[in-house]
């Protein structure tokens, strides 16, 4: 059994006008370090933009490579600035990337419950 929300995830690319955007091959930059006074504040339209962050949150049910990343834009709901945005398309960008990604289930004898995911991969 496939688990896949590429219907979601291209639906929320499309939202977000991310259609044509540069792919990349992670979700975030490894030596950038987010905090609440970092960049200017959004504008009232941008940070309309930002609650795309809600609908990533719904997407780490079948992406778990990008709960981390998600949870660190999340962080900063309350007032997002332009660093933050910025970091929130890169991830938009990463699952345009890996759309097709998907975990497999399969049935085993036993019955632990495992799981593997390579996210350092690359």
């Amino acid at each position: 059994m496939l688990l896949t929300q590429e219907w979601y995830a291209t639906d929320v690319i499309k939202r977000s006008g991310m259609q044509n955007c540069k792919l990349v091959d992670t979700p975030l930059c490894s030596t950038q370090k987010l905090s609440i006074a970092d960049g200017d504040r959004l504008g009232l339209d941008d940070a309309t933009k930002y609650s795309v962050v809600g609908a990533l949150q719904y997407l780490t049910l079948t992406r778990p490579n990008i709960s981390f990343v998600v949870n660190k834009v999340c962080q900063f709901l309350h007032a997002p600035t332009i660093v933050h945005w910025s970091s929130v398309k890169r991830i938009l960008r990463y699952i345009h990337a890996t759309i097709t990604l998907r975990p497999q289930v399969r049935k085993y004898k036993s019955m632990l419950v495992s799981a593997f995911l390579d996210v350092d991969w690359a």
